[in-house]
């Protein structure tokens, strides 16, 4: 006979074999006692918790030859049948495969004959999660009302799936995981059955790894013994498994308390050299470093489960770090597990991470969401740094800029104060005022006007145009780090912003030997500085003879001035008016 897997061979025979699942066999069994059995079960639960096996063991109670009874029998050729697959009232029927509303049309026809040998016809509907919309309402009026004969077991992993409508047809009993300590007893039995010789730890390893599955457990058992030859040690199922090992690990975490850098990266070097995988190194490392949290918050105590033994190891470790410490250290490794996922360089993700470990996890860590707040998470003693630190610090700089302004440059100067930062409530407030400020008429202080005439020197020759534009404006405030310049229009302040800003701000770098910012506002300019234009003589209109040419260099100077910076500014090239103008 072929090799059966253990899985197979040692699935449950009756509800008292059923491991983890008391409160589903207790309830079963009172059930069928008391002769109140339903029409339609919902098993729901995590893979390999029993849910099958469970199905398999009331569809034995109900049409055992002693029965109905919750003790099977597993002898009477009902019993043996449905062990073994062939009896002719069990049905198992896998919806993924069979997830189709013919499927269940046909099911809806053979549910009215009577069972061909025992008492009640079973349908056992595995991963019924994966039936259609359409097979699920075909199916809908028959669970509902079966005939009496029929009993309905459906069995999901994925209960939010199945409609609200099944659901409330059926008796729903949930699967839990099951315990570390529940599959290890388990799997001793198995192990001493089969005459393997066994450490304990490797059967414990075992058992962690399956994630509360019994079926995943009792495969992995299978390989491993399948490796061993003549006893499973831990060594032999650490390197089937693919895990780390809790060795390795305290010498991570010895290491990281020592802040020893250069053993941290020899561990990882050494790790990779193995051949083991970084992911896991980084699952193993979050579950002690969370062994020795427990064990520092409560202490040794039996009732805990500390996923480890070694609690001389842990009492030692645990000592070394704060309650702080290991809770921002689980939080960084399992940021460097989500890294992972993306990481073009997976090393260079684990190394980073472990480095901020061993430096005490100072390098703050700020979580998503925080605006203008800072958390250390280190073991430094800091705290949170103030929220409005930054903008206190900006709004300090201004009162002492203003404070200079209006000892040197007087109330005009004052009011030329650097705007406040973007997205800060005082930026409305301050823009409002800003306006109220500019809207009145400017005057320019003696420092602006000289400060105006040597900008016009060092631009006049240049930047002849930048010369109109500016003679127009007044210097409005003047600090160490910039200039405000107050344009009588928006078409002059459009100007200087977007043309001849780099040409003034260049000029006053020249000037003042820094970089100087040139800043724009639109104000109503008196020049009370500055010395007023004389009065232009009139051009004399053009005559027949010389048909409206004009020599410019016989015009007075003030004209020819005035003529050259509109040709700066419009372009020199003059149009001849057509006859229709």
């Amino acid at each position: 006979m072929a090799y059966m897997a253990l899985y197979r061979k040692w699935r449950p025979g009756g509800f008292d074999e059923l491991v983890g699942q008391e409160h589903v066999s207790r309830t079963l069994s009172n059930a069928i006692n008391t002769g109140r059995v339903g029409h339609a079960y919902l098993f729901a639960g995590p893979r390999g918790t029993g849910k099958t096996s469970t199905a398999k063991i009331l569809a034995k109670a109900l049409n055992c030859e002693h029965g109905p009874t919750p003790n099977p029998c597993n002898q009477c050729e009902a019993c043996q049948k449905i062990n073994s697959g062939t009896s002719m009232d069990v049905f198992e029927i896998d919806a993924a495969s069979n997830r189709g509303i013919d499927e269940i049309r046909d099911l809806r026809e053979t549910v009215k004959f009577a069972p061909a040998a025992g008492r009640y016809k079973v349908y056992i509907i595995d991963e019924v999660h994966m039936l259609t919309m359409e097979a699920f309402n075909a199916l809908l009026k028959t669970l509902e009302e079966p005939p009496s004969h029929v009993v309905f077991i459906l069995a999901t992993t994925e209960a939010h799936k199945v409609p609200a409508t099944i659901q409330s047809r059926c008796q729903r009993y949930d699967f839990k995981r099951i315990t570390v300590a529940d599959i290890q007893g388990r799997l001793q039995l198995v192990a001493d059955s089969m005459g393997l010789a066994y450490e304990e730890e490797a059967l414990r390893l075992i058992a962690v790894k399956a994630e509360g599955g019994m079926r995943d457990a009792l495969g992995l058992l299978d390989q491993c013994a399948a490796l061993s030859r003549e006893k499973l040690t831990v060594e032999q199922t650490q390197n089937f498994l693919g895990l780390i090992g809790r060795a390795w690990i305290e010498g991570l975490v010895e290491a990281v308390g020592r802040h020893d850098a250069s053993q941290v990266l020899h561990k990882v070097a050494e790790l990779l050299q193995a051949g083991k995988e970084l992911p896991q190194m980084l699952s193993e490392l979050a579950m002690y470093l969370r062994s020795l949290l427990v064990f520092k918050a409560a202490g040794s105590s039996g009732e805990i489960d500390y996923g480890s033994d070694t609690r001389e190891m842990l009492a030692k470790q645990a000592a070394a770090f704060t309650s702080q410490q290991l809770m921002d250290y689980i939080r960084r490794v399992h940021g460097a597990l989500a890294e992972l996922k993306w990481s073009p360089q997976p090393r260079i993700t684990v190394e980073s991470a472990l480095l901020e470990l061993v430096q005490g996890g100072s390098t703050p860590q700020p979580s998503v969401g925080d605006r203008g707040m800072t958390v250390d998470c280190g073991g430094t003693g800091a705290g949170l740094a103030a929220p409005g630190a930054e903008r206190l610090a900006r709004l300090e700089a201004r009162i002492a800029q203003l404070t200079a302004l209006v000892q040197s440059g007087g109330a005009a100067s004052a009011a030329a104060v650097a705007p406040m930062p973007a997205g800060s409530k005082a930026e409305s407030q301050g823009a409002s005022e800003e306006r109220a400020v500019f809207a009145a008429p400017a005057v320019q202080s003696a420092d602006g006007s000289a400060m105006q005439a040597k900008l016009l020197q060092e631009l006049h020759g240049d930047a002849e145009p930048a010369v109109a534009c500016v003679k127009k404006c007044a210097v409005l405030g003047l600090s160490e780090g910039q200039l405000i310049l107050g344009c009588p229009t928006d078409m002059i302040k459009g100007l200087v912003e977007r043309i001849y800003r780099k040409k003034i701000e260049e000029a006053l770098q020249r000037i003042t030997g820094r970089p100087v910012r040139l800043l724009c506002r639109v104000a109503e300019v008196v020049q009370t500085a500055s010395e007023p234009e004389p009065d232009l003589p009139d051009i004399p209109p053009p005559t027949d003879e010389d048909s409206g040419a004009v020599n410019i260099s016989e015009l007075p100077p003030q004209v020819q001035s005035r003529l050259q910076q509109a040709a700066d500014v419009f372009g020199g090239d003059f149009i001849e008016p057509s006859e229709e103008d």
